[in-house]
């Protein structure tokens, strides 16, 4: 499969190439410069939690709003035996609708694993590919532990974290300074470069 098609450069036309296109695996000529995933222990667990944080905070707001019926008054009625099963399992899947996807996206978060190539800088999940960005003339951000990519060629078949606009996000790595400077020799234009940047990686790293 070819790596990474072109799309159109008017910006009206890079929004359907972000949704109807999934994200292909490094194909024929592209060589993996570098790879791998976040260290994301600590930030597990503070998103642990506070995920459990949530859960106690709506489960004490949906008990409250349901309290009146279970003490009984002349506003809510008196509480029917058969009706508590289905108040109880309402409140439960309220807080599960909520609370789940917040979870699922921060552990899809700490499995991600990351790629770059002479090409692209690649997100995988699993077995597949769920973001892209081409570097060249891809403009990148970085700092001590994250590398961000803005490009004209980016798929986001799914975002990994919700801040601000969309990017193309090495999060939580070791060396990021040092991966930016080995996009910048594939590209990328790096916007907040360092005066002394480290040098680039001289081979793929796990």
């Amino acid at each position: 499969m070819a790596a990474g098609e072109a799309v159109g450069g008017e910006a009206g036309a890079l929004a359907p190439a972000r949704l109807n296109r999934k994200p292909s695996p490094p194909g024929e000529g592209e060589a993996i410069l570098w790879q791998g995933r976040p260290r994301m222990l600590a930030r597990k667990l503070w998103e642990l939690a506070g995920f459990l944080l949530l859960l106690s905070l709506l489960t004490w707001a949906a008990v409250e709003l349901i309290r009146p019926h279970l003490a009984g008054s002349q506003f809510a009625g008196q509480p029917v035996n058969p009706s508590l099963p289905l108040i109880l399992s309402m409140v439960a899947g309220m807080v599960m609708i909520i609370a789940l996807p917040v979870w699922l996206r921060s552990s899809a978060r700490a499995r991600a694993h990351y790629m770059l190539t002479n090409r692209r800088a690649l997100v995988w999940l699993g077995g597949n590919v769920i973001a892209e960005a081409q570097l060249f003339g891809a403009e990148m951000e970085a700092d001590a532990s994250e590398v961000r990519f803005d490009a004209p060629h980016m798929l986001l078949s799914w975002r990994l974290k919700d801040e601000g606009a969309d990017r193309l996000r090495f999060e939580q790595i070791a060396d990021a300074p040092a991966v930016a400077a080995l996009a910048e020799e594939h590209g990328a234009r790096w916007l907040n470069r360092p005066e002394d940047p480290p040098a680039a990686p001289d081979s793929a790293s796990g």
